[in-house]
């Protein structure tokens, strides 16, 4: 199957979620993106996290965070997330999160995420069944770069040529 492998949500920063200067909080920047993320995963890829979770019995959960705050989001600004999958191993996977402006030529922030992929029953890691497997092996995108600062320099300097 061919999928969109860095599918795009186009959201407007909400004054509720602006400090006094009217800038988003950053907290809030990681909401936006993990909430875009799964937006694109139901959307583009037919995966629901609740239904998985309660069908298999299998989650992925948040094992670490790489964050780089690059420009302000400001209140009632348009943004673009783009999401995508950099890295899949046995038993977890790594997203990456770009935060664009509205015209997608200044990066505001990039994250990576780590999840760890658990059977809730037992709640220890376990291995992707092979279905799940071949999915992922179908989402999954390259990238040059080696690690997260070599990545956050490429895309600043680079925009999304």
């Amino acid at each position: 199957m061919n999928y969109n492998k860095t599918p795009e949500s186009r959201i407007r920063v909400r004054f509720k979620d602006c400090d006094p200067l009217g800038h988003l909080y950053n907290t809030r920047f990681l909401e936006y993106m993990l909430e875009s993320r799964e937006d694109h995963i139901i959307d583009h890829y037919g995966l629901n996290l609740e239904e998985y979770a309660t069908v298999h019995g299998r989650a992925w959960i948040v094992s670490a965070h790489q964050i780089s705050y690059l420009r302000e989001a400001k209140r009632n600004e348009f943004i673009r997330i783009r999401s995508s999958m950099i890295d899949l191993g046995k038993d977890y996977i790594v997203n990456e999160y770009q935060m664009w402006d509205d015209d997608l030529t200044t990066l505001k922030s990039l994250m990576w995420t780590k999840f760890l992929h658990i059977d809730l029953s037992i709640k220890k890691l376990v291995p992707h069944d092979s279905e799940m497997c071949a999915k992922l092996e179908n989402i999954l995108i390259s990238i040059e770069q080696n690690g997260f600062e070599e990545r956050v320099k490429f895309l600043r300097n680079n925009g999304l040529k």
